[in-house]
């Protein structure tokens, strides 16, 4: 009468085939090992630019792709960027293009208006390589997004120039006035209109400043975070885990070969005990 298929026969063939799940299991682990120490490491760096929120002259927020964290990664020339990096940096094109990737924050909500974070990240053989890329794509991207911060940033410099000098003129002739003493009332009149225009002079070269500085500041894309280290793809634990992995494939491998050599516990259970044995 058959009997039923128990654990004890399935590992009865898989012990008797114990020296060949050895031998697979041990060249798997010498596969992963040469695999791994093989295994050329990539270096990642990162590094953070805020572009920043221009406005116009008048203090007007300018709406564009690189204004919206939905849109600023797919408006980036990225290809262009990398030869203008590899140019700068005297690198081949081939070590830039496709080494970078330009990504935003994860989780930001697109309900929040903020002017965007874009992340950089940039991969290369030498750890010193990859961290000059993402720096120098990051330099690039601040330059190029720059343009209409920068138009704006020289006109109220002309602006406060233009102001401050006009109030050392109007200084210059109210103190010429003062000192004169006339008593024309000409000069009384000139005096209280420079005296009236000075004022304005210097609210218009604080306003210009100010604006200047709040450009500067929050308008004008910028470096966040420069790269200033590089992690590795072919960590101690990463090759690790591969060395691992490839003798757990040799194992089963070598268990697969043995139920296929040996027969399936149902074959080997219907022989006789002693045939059984002497296997």
């Amino acid at each position: 009468m058959d009997r039923e298929i128990t654990i004890r026969d399935y590992l009865k063939v898989a012990w008797s085939g114990r020296w060949l799940i050895l031998a697979t299991t041990v060249i798997g682990i010498i596969i992963g090992v040469v695999v791994s120490i093989a295994h050329n490491a990539a270096y990642s760096a990162t590094a953070r630019v805020g572009l920043g929120q221009p406005t116009s002259v008048q203090g007007v927020p300018l709406q564009s792709p690189f204004t919206s964290s939905q849109t600023v990664a797919s408006a980036i020339d990225v290809t262009g960027l990398a030869d203008q990096t590899a140019l700068v940096l005297g690198i081949p094109q081939s070590e830039v293009r496709g080494h970078v990737h330009v990504s935003t924050p994860i989780g930001v909500s697109p309900t929040i208006v903020a002017p965007p974070v874009v992340i950089i990240a940039a991969s290369n053989a030498h750890a010193n390589t990859a961290i000059s890329i993402a720096n120098g794509f990051a330099n690039q991207l601040v330059q190029s997004t720059s343009t209409q911060v920068v138009q704006v940033e020289r006109t109220l410099t002309s602006q406060a120039a233009q102001a401050l000098v006009q109030q050392h003129q109007l200084s210059a002739r109210i103190a010429a006035l003062q000192a004169g003493g006339s008593s024309n009332p000409g000069d009384a009149v000139a005096l209280a209109t420079d005296t009236q225009l000075l004022g304005t002079a210097q609210t218009n070269a604080a306003n210009a400043q100010l604006a200047l500085a709040q450009v500067r500041a929050t308008e004008a894309p910028q470096i966040l975070a420069q790269a200033y280290s590089a992690t590795s793809s072919n960590t101690a634990p990463k090759r690790l885990q591969s060395i691992v992995l490839a003798g757990l494939i040799g194992f089963l491998l070598g268990l697969i070969a043995t139920f296929i050599w040996r027969g399936s516990p149902a074959a080997r259970a219907a022989e006789p005990e002693a045939g059984r044995d002497s296997s």
